[in-house]
């Protein structure tokens, strides 16, 4: 069942892939190792085996190594770099 741009399952969505957490996810983590960049979408339709599911909790809490950048691509929220 699709919710919004979302699927269901089981009715309450997919759950946050950080471990131990219960939350909903809302927001969808890509990287490029090689160039040392992150993503932040709203969450992507499907589950993708290489993009992590985040709560929001996470996502805003997210810190990356040095020289990595991270890149807020979500509606309404700032693009952050870290240095």
């Amino acid at each position: 069942m699709q919710v919004g741009n979302r699927m269901a399952i089981g009715g309450i969505g997919r759950l946050c892939s950080r471990t131990g957490c219960s939350e909903r996810a809302e927001v969808t983590l890509t990287y490029h190792y090689g160039q040392s960049r992150v993503w932040l979408d709203e969450l992507i339709v499907e589950r993708e085996p290489h993009a992590y599911d985040m709560c929001l909790n996470h996502a805003s809490r997210l810190s990356v190594p040095h020289g990595w950048h991270i890149d807020d691509r979500r509606r309404g929220h700032p693009t952050l770099i870290a240095v």
